[in-house]
Formats: C-alpha cells, structure tokens, sequence
C-alpha cells in the first residue's frame, strides 16, 4: 500500500511540473568566465534530478566494490564454520559409537576458528586416551586455550580424569590440585581425596580432611574412617620404616584423632612392644575416660609396670561404673594373677566366664590352675576353651 501511495504522489508532482512549465517555462542562467549556460527552468530541474540518480548510484556502486573483499571474507567464514560444526557433529558421533580413530579424525578435520575449537580438541584428546596414546592425548590438550575461569577449571578436571584413566596418578594429582586452587569445590575435594587413597599419601590425606569436614563434602562417620585409615596406616609405615619416628609422627596426630581406639591401640602395641609401659598405661588412661573399649581394656592388662598393685587399684576403680564388663574383669583377673592375689583372680576370671564365656577367658582359667596345682580344673577350663574355640571358628 505504502509504494502505491508513493507513485500516486510522484504522479501528480509530475503533473504539476509539467503544467507549470507549459504556463512558464521559466529559465536558467550560468555564466562563468567567458562562458554562458542558458536554459529553460525545467530542464534545469530536470537535469538537477538526473544528476542526483546518477551520482546516488555511482556513489553506491563505489560502496559495493570497496566491501566486495570483505563479503568475500565472510561467506569464507561462514564456510569454515559451516565445515567445522559438520566435524564436531560426526566426531562426537563417532564417540557414541565407540570408533574412537574415526572421532579423533572428525574433530580434527575441520577445526572451528573461534573458541569452539576447545571442543575439537577435547574430544579429540577424549579419543586418543581411550587408544592409549598418552603423547597424542597430551598434544591435543596444550592446543586448547583457555582463559575465562570457569572453561579453564572445566578443561583442567577433564585433564585430570583422562590422566586418571590412564592410570597416570601423579599427574591426575597435580592437574586436580590445580583445579581445586582454581575452585575448592566438593567435586574436586573428593578427586583429591580419591587420589591421595590410591596413592597411599596419607599425611597429605590428613591434611586435607579439616577442609573435607568445614565444607561437609561427606557425612562425619566416612570422614572419621577415613581420619582413623590415614592416622592408622601412617603409623604403621613409620613403624615399619623409622620406628625412631613413631613418637614425633605420633605428635602431629590430632589429639582427637589420637585417642581413638582404632587408632590408639596401634601405637600402644608399639609401646608394649618396646616395653614403654609407662607411657602405655599414661595414654591407655587418659583415652578410656572418653572411649570404653574391649581392646583398649585388654591391652592395659597387657602393661607390665613396677607398681602393679596402683594398676589393680586403677582397674577396681574402674568396676563402680562397668561392674558386669567382662573384658574389664577379664583383665582384672590377669593382672591379680601377676600380682599373685589367686583368691582375687578366681573371683574375677570366674565372674568374666559366667558373664561372657569365650575361649581366653578358658584359657586364662586353666593358666590360674595349673599355678594352683590343680589339674584337673585346668583341664576342664582348657578343654572348654578349645571347644569354644572351636565352634566361633566353624569347624
């Protein structure tokens, strides 16, 4: 409607013109030096109009050949484009499918020139780790330039787990470390915390749980077992391998960690064993006022001090509040009988058997009388222990 409305009004500014001209032509004069145009007020227009047309259109057509390389340019562009989306399509297609040669050969045969290309290495990494080339894997990763935080700790996980993949830990480590100071997210905690059981870095693992815990990346029960595994296990292997350590490594423990069971019982069997009953017994007691546990009962009848009788007076105090514990009047009985109180070890023995009979305490039993000299008793006692022994075991 808008173009008919147009050529109706040219249509009768036309006719204007040409009536005025029929009425009065009008005319024009130029005159410049020597020279004189002369002509009529219409063809003057006229010619004013034509001019105007003619240098519109020269003016666009200049316009046209100075942006001719450009366009050029562009469709070329867009060309490359269009080739580079057709090779991530077939390359990530051909990761569906498994035929990692073909996918790695896709993404590489048109790369994207802008920040797409990042996805054309990626997958094409992706492919060479699953046919074990760690070198190529490698190459098409340092090609990927990353900037922007969050592309750059996307790309440096995605690193992580194909060298994880390769069985490559050390350099998993190191490339999650670098994610984690890029964001300390649950996700990378638990790549950390993974890495570090596999590779048995158990002080770095420790070290690692007071973030694990203030951030809530697991539930308090798996983070204490896996406190316990680590303080357990580097105990252990300082035992094993510079025993004349255990006492420093033993410091650094967190005391909370320290008095645990399951983890104190490892060095007070240490203790024991290189007979530093005092400092066994020291820590026996200070850990049963927050923990009462058999093994650590059991294990404070194993001390063997000078001052037996403050033992035996210790261990009776302990009976107000655990009258009927059979390990504790188990390891009553034992340390009577070495103080050679055998009234007082009878009483005890006898109590933990009719308590919770089982194949220790038998044999215990048996020990108590065959000091006794009486054989008979020792050898009921030893007789009922093996039997016990014998259906806890299943045989």
């Amino acid at each position: 409607m808008k173009w008919l409305i147009t050529l109706l009004l040219i249509l009768i500014v036309a006719v204007i013109f040409t009536l005025s001209a029929l009425i009065d032509p009008g005319f024009v004069i130029i005159g410049r030096g020597g020279w004189t145009l002369e002509t009529t007020l219409s063809m003057f227009l006229i010619g004013l109009v034509v001019s105007w047309f003619l240098l519109h259109h020269l003016l666009r057509l200049l316009k046209f050949l100075w942006q001719l390389p450009s366009r050029f340019g562009k469709r070329s562009s867009w060309q490359l484009q269009q080739q580079a989306q057709t090779s991530l399509l077939r390359g990530v297609l051909a990761l569906l499918e498994r035929d990692w040669q073909t996918a790695e050969q896709s993404f590489l045969k048109a790369v994207s020139p802008n920040e797409l290309s990042m996805l054309h290495y990626l997958g094409a990494s992706y492919a060479a780790s699953q046919v074990r080339d760690h070198s190529r894997m490698i190459n098409y990763l340092n090609e990927i330039a990353v900037k922007e935080a969050p592309e750059q700790l996307a790309v440096t996980l995605f690193t992580a787990q194909l060298h994880w993949q390769q069985r490559n830990l050390p350099a998993a480590l190191q490339v999650t470390l670098r994610a984690h100071s890029l964001s300390p997210k649950n996700e990378n905690l638990i790549m950390l915390l993974s890495l570090y059981l596999q590779l048995a870095d158990w002080p770095a693992l420790l070290e690692l749980l007071p973030e694990v815990r203030k951030r809530k990346t697991l539930p308090v029960e798996q983070i204490q077992r896996l406190e316990n595994r680590a303080s357990v296990a580097l105990i252990q292997y300082t035992l094993r391998t510079n025993p004349k350590q255990a006492a420093n490594w033993w410091s650094q423990i967190p005391k909370a960690i320290r008095l645990r069971p399951v983890v104190l019982k490892v060095y007070i069997q240490h203790l024991i064993g290189v007979k530093e009953m005092t400092a066994a017994e020291s820590l026996l007691k200070e850990a049963l006022k927050y923990h009462w546990d058999a093994d650590l009962i059991r294990l404070y009848g194993d001390v063997e001090t000078p001052h037996i009788v403050q033992q035996i007076s210790y261990a009776e105090g302990l009976l107000k509040s655990h009258e009927k514990d059979p390990d504790l009047l188990l390891m009553l009985g034992r340390l009577c009988m070495r103080n050679r109180l055998w009234g007082k070890a009878q009483q005890y023995l006898e109590a933990s058997s009719h308590l919770a009979p089982s194949p220790v305490t038998y044999k215990v039993l048996g020990e108590l009388y065959t000091q006794l000299e009486e054989q008979g008793k020792a050898g009921e006692y030893y007789r009922r222990g093996l039997l016990l022994a014998l259906e806890t075991s299943g045989v």
